[in-house]
């Protein structure tokens, strides 16, 4: 239903820019275009939320989701950062045993956003769902 709704509010959007602008400056959209789009949204879905990197780019940061600025935490995930956190923390201890300092500097940036992300899901679980209802299209 989301998906339909999100389909259907797009369509109608493009129909409306392009009704503004000279027919010449568009195609229709061709299956494979479609297909690309829809597939976009499905390779955002991560193990630990959403990326919200803008359509049609790829992650930058090599799957390095913790350290992404684009990764929205589902607060479900919660108690996988948790997990996340410790071992980092026991492989930080094993570098300060090492003395790998290349590796403690690493840990230490990964530890970092995983502490933001925690934070920021936290405060999503504190506020209330709201039902804005769905969008209609401004009456001219």
């Amino acid at each position: 239903m989301f998906a339909e709704d999100v389909v259907g509010h797009y369509q109608a959007f493009l129909n409306h820019r392009r009704s503004l602008r000279p027919e010449v400056e568009y195609g229709e959209v061709t299956p494979q275009e479609w297909g690309e789009f829809e597939e976009h949204f499905d390779k955002r879905k991560v193990e630990l939320g959403n990326c919200a990197r803008p359509y049609g780019t790829p992650c930058q940061h090599e799957h390095a989701c913790i350290r992404c600025p684009m990764l929205q935490i589902n607060p479900k995930m919660l108690p996988r950062l948790a997990e996340l956190e410790k071992d980092l923390l026991l492989r930080r201890k094993k570098a300060e045993e090492e003395q790998w300092l290349g590796e403690i500097d690493g840990i230490d940036l990964t530890l970092t956003f995983l502490r933001t992300k925690q934070a920021e899901a936290s405060r999503m679980t504190g506020r209330p769902v709201v039902d804005l209802g769905l969008p209609r299209p401004r009456s001219q």
